[in-house]
């Protein structure tokens, strides 16, 4: 509902002083002279002149220079025109005495309540003065009367007192009507302003906004997320949410997951696909929309453009992998330098006038050199071109089992202990030979790193779809400047290591479609924990 302002309300009241007026100049003289006598018609013409032109004035002028002053203005002068009226039609027995009233009502609509009791006391005292001056203290303007009738003293009162009470108790209702006016246009106003912060933050936010209801449509969408859709907001109002995203996102399984007590966000990443066909990766972001009341309406989508970030993320690839690569061959040429040396040098002394045994001793050197190059470059060659993996269903434990066999055969000192903690069966699709090498590759680094003696500890969990593998020793530990390096290829702390161990671990581990994750406290030893996929990769 839109409220009246107050010049909207000074012009209405101007519009019902002149219908007053034609009121008056059709009934007056219509009025029979016995009920309403006219006793000067000039003066009532004059009083119609200055009631049509004061409301003129008001009507006439589009904006008013202080409209309070001039309703001020209206009402007292109403008050005078009023009282010329009653005297000119018969003083205390005219039948015109209730326009006081009304020039009372307007004045609580129009003023202040003191302001409205102003108006009705001067209605009281001029009427009161009319009165006397027509019947106890007759003057020259009035006609005498034949004699004082005690109603009309007692109508002074009553009037009075009437125009009285009509100012303090209509002002009152007025005065909070005009209160509630006030708090209604001050909501408002801070709802307009709240809404105006609000379409101004949800249209300025940099994060694509969509607001879905019940029926997955979309409700509200922000300029943030026709930019990375390139779709207008015209466009996309009452569209599905398929329409955005396609069937990257189940908003099914989305509904799903936020109905878990714990989840307030789920993140899902999908394509959307612009009508230019280009494909954009973005990050959606769902909460639950609901009401004051707790109800759910619909959902949230913070939408995020990841392209940058991706591109990002490939430029870091690049550089890592360039990086990686000179790393590689410096490593590649300080592994292959020595034996090449060694063959050199040896090869140079049989080109020489060596004697037999001599002879036989540098032979056995190039030999041992060349086959050390030739493990080197087998090893490489299995790191760098690895083959395909045969994943069948496996029972792990079996895997663990055999590997730890393997290793209590070996001549392990008497300090060190094997604990395994896993228990079959533990079925996964995995290949078999190429999860047995890297078990083993970890596990004598564990030993490696136990020289003193310790406890190595195989365990293994199947949770959901997942199997994970962990391997902990209570060794050393890696020191914190190696752990970013320790599955590089030909990266090793170890005098005689190729340092391809934990790259071929990492590999297999790579191509299972699975992530290892290392911890390690100096002194106080290593856990490598190999998460792998229980079904196989598509």
């Amino acid at each position: 509902m839109k409220l009246v302002e107050f010049p909207q309300l000074l012009r209405a009241f101007a519009w019902a002083r002149l219908a007053l007026a034609a009121m008056m100049l059709v009934s007056v003289p219509l009025t029979a002279s016995d009920f309403a006598p006219v006793g000067d018609t000039p003066i009532l013409a004059l009083v119609l002149m200055v009631t049509a032109g004061s409301s003129g004035a008001v009507l006439l002028r589009r904006a008013l220079p202080r409209p309070r002053r001039v309703a001020a203005l209206l009402c007292t002068l109403d008050v005078v025109l009023v009282t010329a009226v009653v005297a000119s039609t018969g003083g205390p027995r005219s039948v015109y005495p209730f326009l006081y009233v009304l020039c009372v009502t307007a004045a609580c609509a129009l003023l202040p309540r003191t302001g409205a009791v102003a108006v009705a006391g001067c209605a009281s005292l001029l009427y009161a003065g009319l009165v006397f001056g027509h019947t106890i203290l007759p003057i020259a303007y009035f006609e005498t009367p034949d004699e004082a009738n005690a109603l009309e003293i007692v109508t002074i009162f009553l009037n009075s007192a009437t125009f009285l009470v009509i100012a303090i108790v209509v002002g009152g209702v007025a005065e909070r009507y005009r209160a509630t006016h006030h708090e209604l246009q001050t909501r408002q106003r801070d709802l307009r302003d709240l809404e105006a912060f609000r379409d101004l933050v949800f249209e300025s936010v940099g994060t694509g906004v969509i607001v879905l209801d019940r029926d997955h449509r979309i409700t509200a969408f922000n300029r943030a997320a026709a930019e990375i859709t390139g779709r207008g907001v015209p466009e996309v109002l009452g569209a599905a949410w398929s329409d955005i995203a396609g069937d990257g996102v189940d908003l099914r399984d989305v509904e799903r997951a936020l109905e878990a007590p714990t989840p307030r966000t789920i993140h899902r990443e999908c394509v959307v696909h612009r009508p230019n066909g280009e494909a954009v990766p973005a990050l959606m972001t769902f909460t639950v929309l609901r009401s004051a009341a707790g109800a759910p309406l619909g959902l949230i989508a913070a939408c995020e453009d990841l392209s940058t970030m991706r591109r990002m993320e490939a430029r870091m690839q690049q550089a890592d992998r360039l990086a990686s690569l000179g790393r590689l061959s410096a490593n590649i040429a300080h592994e292959i330098r020595n034996p090449l040396a060694s063959m050199t040098g040896a090869i140079e002394a049989l080109t020489s006038h060596a004697d037999p045994g001599e002879r036989e001793k540098l032979t056995a050197i190039v030999l041992r050199e060349s086959a050390r190059l030739n493990r080197i470059i087998g090893d490489f060659l299995a790191y760098a071109r690895p083959s395909p993996l045969a994943a069948e269903r496996t029972d792990i434990a079996d895997v663990l089992e055999e590997v730890l066999t393997l290793l209590e055969h070996r001549p392990l000192p008497a300090e060190i202990k094997l604990v395994r903690a896993f228990e079959g069966p533990l079925e996964a699709a995995v290949d078999a030979n190429a999860l047995r090498q890297a078990l083993w590759n970890l596990c004598l680094n564990a030993l490696d790193a136990m020289a003193a003696g310790g406890e190595l500890t195989v365990g293994a969990i199947a949770e959901g779809t997942t199997l994970a593998i962990c391997v902990t020793d209570t060794g050393s530990g890696i020191p914190g400047g190696d752990l970013g390096h320790i599955f590089e290829p030909f990266f090793s702390t170890k005098p005689k290591g190729s340092g391809l161990g934990l790259a071929l671990v990492h590999r297999v581990v790579r191509d299972h479609g699975g992530d290892i994750d290392v911890r390690t406290s100096p002194g106080m030893g290593t856990t490598f924990t190999l998460t792998l996929p229980r079904a196989a990769r598509a």
